[in-house]
């Protein structure tokens, strides 16, 4: 008896969805390009804004540093967010990130936003006009004088003569005199590529840094004016928000060995020490930035800060990590 073969038919392959592969590669793209695009679309956008007046300078460069940091950040720790990583390797790079981030912010932000005056806007003579000046300083350890002078026009658009100042200030520690001097500069600017202009640059405003070990007030009892009918300087004071000189080299140190054990012992050697070189250029142009004379600090404070500063961080940078590598084992892999 013939049988009727039957022929089963296959059952039909459920196939899983596919990616697009470019979606695939735009995700890829975004993960390695993504944050260093941000960021510098965010530095010339401020710069753009506070150029343009839209956006006060002083928020305009916080916004600015806060940027670059993440953008140094990234590099620094690229493949933990490139690359497949363990959760702790993660957590251990966002860890140092966020204590890098506001380490290397904080001097810049105290710069750019100093807080509430202790004193703001008082006016003193060579007369004695407006002396005594009591300076409501007790309980700081140290403060920051802002001198802002006036400068005379010149009827015949040269420089103007320059006004030397002398202020004494009494303390607990006993007086100190202040010297400085304003005074007008004569300069070339380019206009275009052929172009050239003269300019003044004026400097009638300094800022000082000042002890007060006593940590109590502050008298301005005594000023001198050459020539004597200058204008009146004007006399603020903020408290200094950074610690001293000896808590800040401590700090500064332990930053540096924290990043450079991160970068020779945790989860990218691969990067070869890039965060170690980025921070001791930050710290060298947080340096010039604090230590320069500008009382509002500006673009060309920070640009200048960082052709200054940031190349002498990076070979300091550069000796620590190459002495690093010598002393310091790698971790096997």
């Amino acid at each position: 008896m013939a049988t009727a073969s039957r022929s089963r038919a296959p059952a039909a392959t459920k196939q899983r969805p596919r990616v697009p592969l470019a979606a695939l590669a735009a995700a890829d793209a975004a993960r390695s390009w993504g944050v260093p695009a941000l960021a510098l679309a965010v530095i010339a956008l401020l710069t753009a804004l506070a150029a343009a007046g839209a956006v006060a300078t002083a928020a305009a460069l916080a916004g600015t540093v806060a940027a670059a940091l993440v953008l140094l950040l990234y590099i620094g720790e690229r493949p933990l967010v490139t690359q497949a990583r363990s959760p702790r390797e993660r957590g251990l790079g966002a860890g140092l990130a966020l204590v890098w981030f506001v380490a290397c912010y904080g001097p810049f932000h105290a710069r750019l936003f100093p807080g509430t005056p202790l004193l703001d806007g008082a006016q003193v003579t060579a007369a004695g006009r407006g002396l005594p000046l009591r300076i409501p300083a007790a309980g700081r350890s140290a403060v920051d004088l802002v001198l802002e002078g006036q400068l005379a026009e010149s009827p015949s658009g040269n420089v103007a003569p320059p006004v030397n100042y002398s202020l004494t200030l009494e303390s607990a520690g006993g007086p100190r005199v202040i010297k400085g001097t304003f005074e007008d500069r004569l300069s070339t600017r380019r206009l275009g590529r052929r172009g050239t202009a003269t300019v003044h640059q004026r400097h009638s405003a300094d800022v000082r840094v000042l002890a007060n070990p006593g940590r109590g007030d502050l008298t301005v009892t005594h000023v001198v004016l050459e020539p004597e009918s200058a204008q009146p300087i004007t006399v603020s004071a903020y408290p200094h928000p950074l610690p001293g000189p000896l808590v800040l080299g401590l700090l500064a140190a332990a930053l540096l060995a924290a990043v450079i054990a991160f970068d020779r012992l945790g989860p990218v050697p691969e990067t070869d020490g890039a965060l170690t070189l980025s921070t001791a250029a930050v710290l060298g142009t947080a340096l010039i930035f604090w230590t320069s004379n500008a009382v509002r600090p500006d673009f060309s404070a920070l640009i200048g800060s960082m052709i200054f500063g940031g190349p002498l961080g990076f070979i300091a940078g550069a000796a620590l990590w190459w002495m690093a590598k010598r002393l310091i084992a790698g971790p096997a892999r």
